[in-house]
């Protein structure tokens, strides 16, 4: 009999989909209270959202959850990407493998760069904190960090191994540099199957960084919002401008908090993989002096 890994319904639907969908519920009720004169955002809440009766719950649960996917799936075309787009994918920056950069585009260079800039604009809070605290003030370092020379050294030749004898690809070097590859995929399903005692903490680093991936989704649409709410509202400059900071603060944390977790489940699947799966690669691995990344 097949040994099913993990519940039809998990830990990721819970977290990933069913509370971001309520939270966001919740907000848009808020924000119509908000703008209704007859009364408060809350008493409007109130008044439409009581959970005595099952056909007021269960819907409410329903349409959360369906809505939990549609902002689970936007925010890993946006706040994801934009991710990889300026760190690269974590198994790459942990082993020591710079990102080309922002901009960097293979093919469709002209239409894909103004698509990546307008995702820049709208990611304001998070792109303009992230250049400016993670890469300019060395904080980066919090949430995407690589790895030390020594657990680079052993990641690197265990991942040589898996794919030359494991997956007995004769020549890995052919199909190009370890930058262009995604290595990381194969070594994730090794894991998923030979290191059981793994899986749970894999499986919640999943749960945990799709969690606040959408609440990071969330929280930027909130920070226009308020952005929107300070130009149109008369209120001193002073207040608008600790309210605005303080969404995008909050945005900003919440992404920090996402790519940490993607970190963290990337080096999960790496190590689960690596004290699995032993054997001597094909081809030495040597490992630069100054930074610790691999030489390509």
């Amino acid at each position: 009999m097949m040994n099913v890994k993990q519940n039809p319904f998990s830990f990721y639907d819970f977290l990933g989909y069913l509370i971001p969908g309520a939270v966001f519920l919740y907000g848009a009720l808020l924000v119509v209270g908000h703008l209704l004169p007859t009364e408060t955002a809350v008493d409007f809440v109130t008044s439409r959202l009581s959970f005595d009766k099952a056909e007021v719950y269960i819907p409410f649960i329903l349409l959360a959850y369906i809505i939990g996917h549609f902002l689970s799936f936007l925010s890993s075309i946006t706040i994801e990407r934009y991710s990889i787009w300026a760190h690269g994918y974590p198994s790459k920056y942990l082993l020591g493998i710079p990102s080309k950069g922002y901009l960097h585009v293979a093919e469709h260079k002209g239409l894909r760069r103004v698509m990546r800039v307008i995702v820049f604009g709208v990611l304001a809070p998070i792109s303009v904190l992230d250049w400016l605290l993670g890469a300019k003030a060395g904080m980066r370092d919090l949430y995407a960090k690589a790895l030390d020379k020594l657990l680079i050294d052993v990641l690197r030749r265990r991942i040589e191994c898996l794919i030359d004898d494991h997956a007995q690809v004769p020549n890995r070097s052919e199909h190009g540099k370890a930058s262009q590859l995604d290595f990381f995929r194969y070594a994730y399903h090794y894991a998923v199957e030979n290191a059981e005692n793994h899986l749970p903490k894999m499986q919640n680093y999943v749960a945990l960084y799709g969690f606040l991936r959408t609440l990071t989704f969330i929280a930027l649409i909130l920070f226009w919002i308020v952005v929107w709410h300070v130009i149109t509202a008369e209120v001193s400059c002073l207040v608008g401008l600790v309210t605005v900071s303080s969404a995008a603060i909050t945005t900003f944390l919440l992404f920090m908090g996402f790519v940490k977790f993607y970190r963290r489940f990337s080096l999960e699947a790496l190590m689960a993989m690596a004290v699995t799966y032993r054997c001597e690669p094909n081809t030495p691995l040597q490992v630069t002096s100054e930074s610790g990344a691999p030489e390509q």
